[in-house]
């Protein structure tokens, strides 16, 4: 065969020589490396791009510096984290309880809070030391059993767990 040269290796079989060939197979060899570094970067970005932040700010304080602190860590995290989704819960428990009852200076801020994805939750056992209804609550405010058990449950789900105040 013209442009052909034919060769023997130990053990293989007979394969043609073809002028070129050597070059078509390096190249082919870098396209799939290509192809397998694209799918994987893609995969990357798409596991990183639907991953959603899983926040508990813990409030035991009724101070209004510590309430505006947590509102404030609250609203500069999921600005950070944009566009990436979060998933955030304000937890309050001992004194904290009072920043979540009706006639708190601090209920201003909340719906702007709630709107954005928010989750405000009272620890019932703190209601009860002083002496609070659910329907003493602010609206959209959730109520757990007990507060430690809640902040337990959610680090074991993942969440990062963040104090605020004393």
């Amino acid at each position: 065969m013209p442009g052909m040269r034919f060769f023997v290796e130990t053990g293989t079989v007979c394969r043609p020589h073809v002028p070129g060939m050597a070059i078509y197979n390096s190249a082919m060899r870098l396209h799939a490396l290509l192809a397998a570094a694209l799918l994987t970067v893609s995969l990357h970005a798409q596991t990183h791009a639907a991953k959603t932040h899983h926040v508990v700010f813990v409030i035991t304080s009724d101070k209004p510096v510590d309430w505006q602190r947590t509102m404030t860590l609250s609203r500069n995290f999921m600005r950070g984290v944009a566009p990436e989704p979060t998933d955030i819960e304000v937890l309050a428990y001992g004194d904290g309880i009072r920043i979540l009852a009706n006639g708190a200076t601090t209920a201003q801020q909340m719906p702007e809070l709630q709107k954005q994805g928010v989750h405000f939750v009272a620890c019932e056992n703190a209601m009860r030391s002083e002496k609070l209804t659910t329907a003493d609550l602010l609206p959209g405010v959730t109520t757990v059993p007990s507060g430690v058990v809640e902040l337990v449950r959610k680090q074991e789900a993942g969440f990062s767990y963040v104090k605020v105040g004393e």
